[in-house]
């Protein structure tokens, strides 16, 4: 039953951490389309762009660009454990 317990609190720690982690992003990804958007900034601007972009470009471009983000994070989170 202790084993059981311990695994129940890793569980816990690595979800409390999950969470600290998408904050973390959420707050990357505000300041940054902040600073892009300036004076202009409002959270349904940024929600129209994204969706207006994503909804009006073709699957070969959205492919592309599904791809820089994914090399770009396996690059980021290489760069970030070392």
């Amino acid at each position: 039953m202790d084993n059981i317990n311990v695994v129940r609190k890793k569980i816990e720690l690595l979800k409390k951490k999950e969470g600290e982690l998408i904050t973390q992003e959420a707050l990357k990804l505000y300041k940054r389309v902040h600073q892009i958007l300036g004076e202009e900034y409002s959270l349904e601007l940024s929600v129209g762009l994204v969706s207006h972009a994503w909804e009006n470009k073709s699957q070969k471009l959205k492919e592309m660009w599904l791809q820089k983000a994914t090399s770009f994070r396996s690059s980021q989170v290489t760069s970030q454990t070392n």
